[in-house]
């Protein structure tokens, strides 16, 4: 009987061991496909974006979001690290030196728990809307 258990916990280890070898981590969604299941296609990068035209905005992930600027203009906005605070709001403010809000600029979240996050912009995009 003990042959038997020993071989059994054996062959356990074993799937266990082959199991833990074959997973893959998940899949990172590139942050274009992510755009384009939201209806928009990628444009330039831009420098800045005039800051009094912002009219709201839209979390895509934990670095990315979207700018709705008037009528018909849009912006993907990446930040240069996570900013969970996106996760955790319903409004964004920035801060800016220049009267644009610039690729050197910054998101101002305020978490759930009362701190407010500065998250740094990394880049700005244009994003188009794409056609039904």
């Amino acid at each position: 009987m003990k042959t038997v258990c020993t071989t059994a916990v054996a062959g356990l280890a074993t799937v266990l061991l082959l199991s833990a070898c074959n997973s893959q981590p998940p899949r990172q969604v590139p942050v274009t496909e992510k755009v384009a299941k939201r209806g928009y296609s990628m444009g330039e990068q831009v420098k800045r974006i005039n800051d009094f035209q912002i009219n709201s905005w839209n979390y895509i992930d934990r670095r990315n979001a979207i700018i709705y600027v008037g009528a018909s203009r849009y912006y993907l906005i990446t930040t240069r690290r996570p900013c969970d605070g996106l996760t955790e709001t319903d409004n964004l403010a920035y801060s800016t030196t220049v009267g644009n809000l610039t690729d050197k600029d910054k998101l101002l979240v305020r978490r759930d728990s009362g701190r407010v996050e500065s998250c740094f912009i990394e880049t700005i995009y244009e994003l188009k809307k794409a056609p039904y």
